[in-house]
């Protein structure tokens, strides 16, 4: 009989007989044992071939067990475990994606923060720079008011014999007041030395009738003249003025103390009346 497979022969492949198609295949073509693999059987032992065909049969049933695990539930089944797993890949892959745009702004929040801390840095050491320009400018103004103030304390430090009375000039407004008040003083002090002057006067030149028109305190004499000067015309116009009140004021007291002493008067001659009587 004609040998079908050969196996000693070719590359050493195994080639599947043409019986998957034709079915009459084993009845035209009935099985042969080649002749290398008879000679491999008889030449082994019982043990061995005992092994050999545990180990053959075994794999034919995991050949069998892994087509029928392989093939449970058929195509549709597959499919829709295929389909399954290619949601569940879209799913991720979305998430994916909002990661990446997740990521991709948080990227640009972290350049736009990175910019701001640079922004930041230079504005600190520009205000670090002004703040040192600023303390050496104190530190420079502190030394020159302590030289004032050192300038003023001596300026203002009670001499040997300063009066009890000058220690509350403590400020300029108080010694402008007082200088005032002195001016004032003194003024009043003049006029008034110079009313008692005139009236004396007059009294001890009573027989020969001293003159006192014309004359007056502010006056000078110049080139034989008496004479006003042109600073004092307005404070003269004010004297006089205050000079016919005082004028006023005397004769009302006066015609008031007469008129006292002419009430006093009855009272006096009913006394002597009551005394003669």
């Amino acid at each position: 009989m004609k040998t079908i497979v050969d196996l000693s022969e070719g590359d050493g492949g195994f080639v599947l007989p043409a019986c998957l198609s034709n079915k009459d295949f084993f009845n035209n073509n009935p099985p042969q044992v080649p002749v290398s693999e008879r000679d491999y059987v008889l030449g082994v032992s019982a043990a061995a071939r005992q092994k050999q065909l545990t180990q053959d049969i075994a794999s034919v049933i995991r050949l069998v067990e892994t087509a029928l695990v392989l093939n449970e539930g058929g195509p549709a089944h597959e499919t829709e475990k295929l389909a399954a797993r290619n949601t569940k890949l879209e799913g991720r892959i979305v998430q994916m994606e909002g990661e990446l745009i997740d990521l991709r702004g948080k990227q640009e929040n972290y350049g736009n923060l990175l910019e701001d801390v640079r922004l930041t840095r230079d504005e600190l050491e520009k205000t670090k720079k002004k703040l040192e320009e600023v303390e050496a400018r104190g530190a420079e103004e502190k030394k020159n008011l302590e030289e004032v103030i050192a300038d003023l304390q001596s300026k203002l430090a009670p001499a040997a014999d300063e009066a009890v009375e000058t220690s509350r000039l403590v400020s300029r407004a108080y010694l402008v007041k007082e200088i005032k008040r002195l001016g004032g003083l003194m003024l009043a002090s003049m006029v008034h030395g110079w009313k008692k002057a005139v009236a004396q006067l007059k009294i001890v030149n009573a027989e020969q009738g001293l003159i006192t028109e014309g004359i007056h305190k502010l006056k000078r004499v110049e080139n034989g003249q008496i004479v006003i000067p042109e600073e004092y015309k307005q404070m003269a116009l004010e004297d006089d003025e205050e000079e016919e009140d005082d004028d006023d004021d005397d004769e009302e007291e006066g015609a008031e103390a007469e008129v006292v002493e002419e009430e006093k008067v009855p009272d006096e001659n009913r006394e002597g009346h009551d005394e003669s009587t």
